[in-house]
Order: structure tokens, then sequence, then C-alpha cells
């Protein structure tokens, strides 16, 4: 197979049908068993399109929901759903291109960077504030649940899932005495979101999925396969993880265009979901051989446990 050659092939014919004939620009995920993800251009009007193809059909659905009920809000800053395609064992998106460069890869000056933050925060409260849905978890692409054990009450959502991912843990042996302790803080204090309700919220919301021009304004926003009905505050877990630790600047500017509320009214919350993401780091990275994952999950772990979050 060329470079450039798209899979399968069946995706020739209707992604033609859809734009005209075009040609592939680009493949940026060559020789990835997870996505594959093709620059093409239309020859009619050279206009540019992203073409993606899934390996996990349960994060297709997510992303073609996400596109067509979600995201619009966010507009111009997201992509435009062309077209979603399924065959007997594949699944793919065409999407519009946005012009620019991932951030996590472009060297920003402080103030730049934190520009970019600020609008990454207004978008997620302007998406947060957007609907509220009706239970926790997945949608397929009609709407419907993923998983069988969705769960409508968010206290037990928030506790079922800490105590899976404790029970794993604590299995293997994984956790130290000062992590245990903080589970079960957790698990004392869950009932802090029994107001909460689902809204829409990305897993994996971070600079290595927004855009930014070459003046380091932001540009965009990419890749909703992460999305689900959740927790608005467990859409910043991944940010506190892998890089508001070490750049608080990043955080202050990112929680002053979402709402500087949200850090004192919940900060039990975030801290829960942190723990969360913490435990599923510690587990997941453990079992996968993912010592970088690991070590952040436990990173994340000792931030809470010496009142360091906020900081």
């Amino acid at each position: 197979m060329k470079p450039l050659d798209i899979h399968p092939t069946a995706l020739y014919e209707q992604v033609q049908s859809d734009i005209g004939s075009f040609q592939v620009l680009a493949n940026y995920r060559l020789n990835s068993v997870r996505t594959g993800v093709w620059k093409l251009q239309s020859a009619q009007d050279s206009k540019c399109y992203y073409l993606k193809t899934y390996s996990r059909k349960q994060r297709w659905h997510p992303e073609v929901y996400a596109y067509r009920h979600w995201i619009g809000q966010l507009k111009p800053y997201v992509p435009e759903l062309i077209a979603a395609y399924e065959g007997e064992d594949w699944q793919a998106i065409l999407i519009t291109a946005i012009d620019g460069f991932i951030m996590r890869e472009t060297a920003l000056s402080p103030g730049a960077a934190e520009t970019a933050f600020y609008k990454a925060g207004e978008l997620t409260k302007i998406l947060h504030l957007s609907q509220t849905g009706r239970w926790f978890g997945r949608p397929d692409q009609y709407g419907n649940p993923i998983e069988l054990s969705h769960h409508a009450d968010p206290v037990q959502y928030v506790a079922d899932t800490i105590q899976d991912l404790t029970s794993q843990c604590v299995d293997g042996g994984l956790l130290q005495a000062y992590e245990l302790r903080l589970t079960d803080w957790a698990l004392q204090n869950v009932h802090v979101f029994r107001h909460s309700r689902p809204v829409p919220i990305s897993w994996d919301s971070t600079p290595g999925n927004w855009l930014v021009d070459d003046q380091g304004i932001l540009t965009g926003m990419i890749d909703f396969e992460n999305m689900l009905w959740g927790l608005a505050v467990d859409n910043f877990s991944i940010l506190f993880a892998r890089y508001f630790i070490d750049h608080p600047s990043a955080r202050d500017a990112y929680f002053a265009g979402y709402g500087l509320e949200v850090l004192k009214d919940q900060s039990a919350e975030i801290q829960i979901c942190c723990i969360k993401m913490a435990l599923g780091d510690i587990c997941w990275g453990t079992h996968n051989h993912q010592p970088e994952v690991v070590r952040s999950g436990r990173e994340l772990m000792k931030r809470i446990h010496n009142q360091q979050l906020f900081l």
C-alpha cells in the first residue's frame, strides 16, 4: 500500500460522491492501528477536507453525534461534518479543514499561550451551557447510550466509576496508602455531585486537539471521539493532569475564560474527578505498559494529597 492510499478503498467512491474528484495531500496516521487521517483537496474548488477512519466503532459513534448535535454551538471554531460513512467492518467521517497548527506542537510565547487558553475556556463554557442530557455516558450516533449500564444519578455515576477503578488497582496492588486514603475521601464526598446534570464534555479537549495560527491565536478545536454526556468539571481533569500541573498561568487564563468561580464553588468536585482520572491512569498505564501514564496519575494524586492542585 502506498503512503497516500486511502483504506478501505470503498471510501474513494463515497467521498467522491460528496465532494467530487479529489487528491490526497497527506496521510497523518501512517502505520497507525487506531485511526486513519488523510488530508484531501477537492479538484473543483481546491477546498480541503479531512477523512478520518476508526478501528473502534464506539469512538465513531460519539464523534458523529457530537458533530450533529453538540459542537455546532462552537462554530466557526470547529469543522463541519460533511458525511459519516459505515461499512461492514469500518467507519469514517469526512469533515472540513480548519487552518492552524496543533497548539501542543507550536512554540508560543507565554502571553500567546495564555490568550489561547483563555479562548479555550470561553468555548468550553459555551459548550457546557448549550444543553443538558438525561443520563451520563457516551451516545451512539442516534443519541442512545452505548454502555448498557449508563447512569442517570450523578452521585452513583461517580461512585461506581471510582469503586470499579479502585477495585482494579487494589487487586493489582497498585495503590500507595495515601492514594487509598484519597480514594476513600472521594467516595465519602461524592454527594457533592447530587445537583449535577449531564452536559456535553470531552475527556480529551487539550492543546493536543486545539489549533492556533502563526500568531498563536486559537483558530479551532478538533477530535471529538472522546465526547460524552458528563460532568462539566470532568472536562478539566486531563488539563490538570497534563498541562496545568506545571503551568499555573495557563490554568489561570483558562478559568478566566471559563469562569473563575468554578475553582472556588466546585473545588471538591474538581478534586474528585482528578482522583478518578488518576486512578484510571494508574490502572490503564500499568496494564498497558505505559509508565509515563502511571507517573502522570501518581503525580496528580500527590498534588491533590499535598493540597497543591490549585496553587
